[in-house]
């Protein structure tokens, strides 16, 4: 059973510090996240994101020199990962709308050319492909499932999608 944790002094005052962080920088870091994804929410996400990452972890040195700074080159980078993220998650998205099979009427040739171009590809990503569309699990899911990120999922997800695109339009290309 879990006993309730009591607030220390400690954890007030880290309460009290974060707060006056967010207050002081919020507008700033949120001007430098907008600029870079051009959305109030994505922005907003990445100055959110800034904050949750700075409780959950030991910042910088970085940090204890120049606060400031270090928020707004964090909610930078953070807005970029957005960015990146989105761009991914679309052009991924983009790949499954695009993988159209032109099924000449024989279903069985169609079912041996995506076995053929299937067993050219390496297992993990095979996996991830059927994690993604035969269990219908999102990137995150798989990301936790294999022990990967996010991030890495929907790249490597593009990427096979990209090849096996490749393969089934081209069936010399299955060697």
């Amino acid at each position: 059973m879990e006993t309730a944790r009591i607030p220390t002094t400690k954890d007030e005052t880290f309460r009290q510090q974060l707060d006056e962080l967010y207050r002081e920088n919020f507008q700033l870091m949120y001007r430098v996240a907008k600029s870079v994804t051009g959305n109030k929410h994505d922005a907003e996400d990445a100055v959110q994101n800034v904050f949750v990452k700075l409780i959950q972890g030991q910042p910088s040195s970085n940090f204890q020199k120049n606060p400031k700074a270090y928020l707004c080159k964090a909610a930078m980078n953070e807005a970029r990962n957005i960015v990146r993220s989105c761009r991914l998650r679309r052009e991924v998205e983009a790949d499954v709308s695009e993988l159209d099979i032109a099924a000449d009427g024989n279903k069985d040739k169609l079912r041996e050319r995506l076995t053929a171009a299937l067993s050219e590809l390496d297992p993990q990503l095979v996996t991830m492909l059927t994690l993604r569309f035969d269990e219908g699990y999102s990137c995150k899911q798989i990301a936790e499932e294999l022990g990967r990120t996010n991030l890495g999922v929907r790249l490597n997800l593009h990427r096979v999608l990209r090849k096996l695109r490749k393969l089934m339009r081209d069936p010399g290309g299955i060697q």
